[in-house]
């Protein structure tokens, strides 16, 4: 006799699948001081983790802190079109696309990539906002024909990381051998960034989301949280390193890639590096009027660089309340996340900088407080690289 709710009780939930995969590691690595609310910090090798995913070897970074939606109904396009700061209406069927919830400041209330499917809207939210962004979605439902529907219970997230395209397909295949045929073809043409992947094999399902930074090739991949230990083993045995997001923290910074809700609250999206994410050709979204004040005006007077810095930061990782002055005692910025440089030289951070502000020598990091506090010195201010969508 079938019994559905005993299948139902019998599927592995998100967080029961990750204590499988990694028992050791979920319990040692804790809450992460800069995301919330529970990111996977190492796996017992920080430095030799962040040494590996900065040299190219092929890794995967688990992504506890991301949150899983899905909006069904006729009018689901045209609802989240109007709420989000980039254009959903304008998705084909199988692409995907970054965005913004803005508030009426235009400041970043959560990032989250929007992959547009026959049936449905599928939203993948960054940084532990799923739950700030349902509770927006939610109530902005009066007469639209919109269910939003909670998958965190049955999704778990991850991040491939490798040195090149053909590096990342065979991530992918050896979990999903389809999937890096198809992430070897969309890396040698024009819609990387656009194009969501579906895999699947007989022991696994996934959605995967190609892009760039730099040099570096990552594929988002999104499966069922039943299915992630048979990726898991795959990619042991093909030799791709687990990593926690200490070192995921040192590749953002290296390769110049901000967060929506840590150093995207430093500032407006154009100043802090998710300008992309925001377009400048759809209509009202939450918003829109002071991203239009900003595309009028034609010039900003900050911007998102990358700061080396001689001595160790304030914290690893998002370092909160800490501004940058110059010798004059002059704010001239302010700092996001750190952490050990790429050559293992010092510290490099992101960091908020006026334009208007020359590097020099006397630069310094300084905590708010009464009485302030000083910390490391900036030793060189560096434009970010160019990062592809």
């Amino acid at each position: 006799m079938n019994d559905p709710d005993r299948a139902a009780r019998a599927r592995p939930r998100s967080g029961e699948a990750w204590r499988v995969a990694l028992p050791e590691a979920i319990l040692a690595g804790g809450a992460v001081p800069w995301l919330d609310p529970v990111a996977l910090d190492h796996l017992g090798d920080p430095d030799g983790e962040r040494v590996d995913l900065l040299t190219g070897r092929p890794v995967v970074v688990p992504r506890l802190a991301t949150g899983h939606l899905r909006l069904t109904g006729d009018d689901r396009v045209a609802f989240l079109h109007g709420l989000l700061s980039q254009d959903v209406a304008g998705l084909g069927e199988g692409e995907a696309s970054d965005a913004l919830l803005l508030d009426h400041r235009g400041q970043p209330q959560a990032g989250l990539t929007v992959h547009r499917r026959s049936d449905d809207l599928f939203l993948s939210v960054e940084d532990g906002a799923g739950a700030t962004l349902r509770g927006v979605l939610e109530a902005h439902v009066v007469f639209d024909q919109v269910e939003v529907h909670d998958l965190d219970e049955r999704l778990v997230s991850l991040t491939l990381v490798a040195g090149d395209v053909d590096a990342l397909a065979a991530s992918a295949g050896a979990a999903w051998p389809g999937a890096g045929q198809a992430l070897a073809a969309v890396g040698k043409g024009p819609a990387l960034g656009r194009v969501a992947l579906g895999a699947a094999t007989e022991h696994g399902r996934a959605l995967l989301r190609p892009w760039r930074a730099g040099e570096r090739w990552l594929a988002d991949v999104h499966l069922l949280a039943e299915d992630l230990m048979h990726a898991w083993v795959r990619w042991a045995e093909a030799g791709v390193r687990p990593v926690g997001e200490r070192a995921w923290t040192a590749g953002r910074v290296a390769w110049g890639i901000p967060s929506a809700l840590g150093e995207g609250r430093l500032g407006l999206p154009q100043e802090t590096g998710l300008a992309r994410r925001v377009s400048t050709r759809k209509g009202c979204y939450l918003g829109q009027e002071i991203m239009a004040r900003i595309e009028a005006r034609g010039r900003l007077r900050r911007g998102l660089r990358q700061l080396r810095l001689q001595g160790p930061p304030p914290a690893l990782g998002l370092a909160r309340g800490w501004r940058v002055q110059d010798r004059g005692d002059r704010e001239v910025g302010v700092l996001g996340s750190a952490a050990p440089a790429p050559d293992g030289d010092g510290w490099w951070a992101l960091a908020v900088v006026r334009h208007d502000a020359a590097p020099t020598d006397g630069w310094r990091a300084i905590a708010e407080g009464d009485p302030p506090r000083a910390g490391p010195t900036v030793v060189e201010v560096s434009p970010l690289p160019a990062a592809d969508a």
